[in-house]
């Protein structure tokens, strides 16, 4: 019998640059496991845009404007303009998650990416 359940991962790494750089490290997919992928939220002080990539999904160009400039928050001085980008694809394990972040600016600060999903587990 199959068992299902949310779930959520937070990746972040100092980046101090204006190219792409992956965000933490990879996210791994067991392989019993399906995530449908539900949000996604990308955030560095300098803005920018954030990017998913999954290895299974190599057609898949995931490039998204980054949310916020706040990385702590959802919604940068509780205006709302920070929400999460909803998201409807599936990943099925084994597969490697990996988020990039591109900054309009080289300067050092932390960023950060989470992603929302549903896991079925065989």
């Amino acid at each position: 019998m199959a068992s299902t359940w949310s779930d959520s991962r937070i990746v972040e790494s100092t980046t101090a640059s204006a190219s792409e750089t992956q965000i933490g490290t990879d996210i791994n997919v067991p392989q019993n496991q399906t995530w449908l992928l539900n949000g996604l939220f990308g955030a560095h002080s300098q803005g920018g845009t954030f990017r998913i990539a999954v290895d299974s999904l190599s057609g898949m160009n995931g490039i998204r404007i980054q949310n916020s400039t706040d990385g702590s928050t959802l919604s940068a001085a509780g205006n709302g303009s920070s929400e999460i980008y909803p998201a409807n694809f599936v990943v099925q394990g084994p597969a490697v998650i990996q988020m990039f972040t591109t900054n309009d600016a080289a300067t050092s600060g932390t960023a950060k990416a989470m992603i929302n999903y549903q896991v079925t587990q065989a």
